[in-house]
């Protein structure tokens, strides 16, 4: 169980968090199988640590299903390069976001706003100059009607739009692992509450048990 609090460390954008969370219930599962031989049959039923056992490989598969959902919104979403919901961002990135404490990266705004919603202040610096200056290699280009010129100048607008196509998709990509870093830190603390809960529980019945 410690293993298995310490795995959601691991970064689930480069890390295969889900096979190390299977080889654990895999593991957990021989030692179960192991633990039915050695454990003494009674007929009253299930004695108290069996059903420990019980319990500890059911929180072991929610944290296999939280897995699953962070690694759905990290790979999923953001190889459709989709733009991200205006209610995920509020609910999200800023109200979750607070609650959690998650501490940005340096440089990093919680609104993540992409180049479309960014101001026409901040784009026109760089965007703007850039069309500018393809607009009027243009207009030489069809006073001198030379193929070559022509030819070139095509080549420049389509590595201009490329190049933009190429910012957007790294903006969406960056949004969406916010987003699953936010879901995870989230899940993290939920299922340390839960195992609290559990083993409270456990303690209680054990003291009710035995007093």
């Amino acid at each position: 169980m410690l293993i298995d609090i310490l795995s959601f460390y691991l970064p689930p954008h480069s890390v295969d968090r889900a096979s190390f969370k299977m080889t654990l219930i895999l593991g957990y599962t021989v030692f179960l199988l192991i633990m039915n031989d050695l454990l003494p049959s009674t007929a009253n039923g299930t004695p108290l640590i069996g059903i420990y056992f019980s319990v500890c490989l059911a929180l072991m598969v929610i944290s296999l299903l939280e897995t699953v959902i962070i690694t759905n919104v990290l790979h999923h979403s953001s190889m459709k390069y989709q733009e991200v919901p205006n209610w995920v961002r509020v609910v999200v990135l800023k109200y979750i976001a607070t609650m959690i404490c998650y501490q940005w990266p340096e440089g990093v705004s919680p609104t993540l706003k992409t180049r479309e919603d960014k101001p026409e202040s901040s784009n026109g610096s760089t965007g703007g100059e850039n069309n500018t200056t393809l607009d009027s290699v243009s207009s030489v280009v069809d006073t001198v009607s030379l193929p070559e010129l022509q030819l070139i100048c095509q080549y420049l607008k389509d590595l201009h739009a490329h190049l933009l196509s190429v910012q957007k998709e790294s903006e969406l990509l960056d949004q969406w692992c916010h987003v699953g870093y936010v879901l995870d830190f989230l899940l993290f603390r939920i299922y340390l509450l839960l195992i609290s809960y559990t083993l409270d529980l456990v303690h209680l019945q054990f003291c009710i048990q035995y007093s």
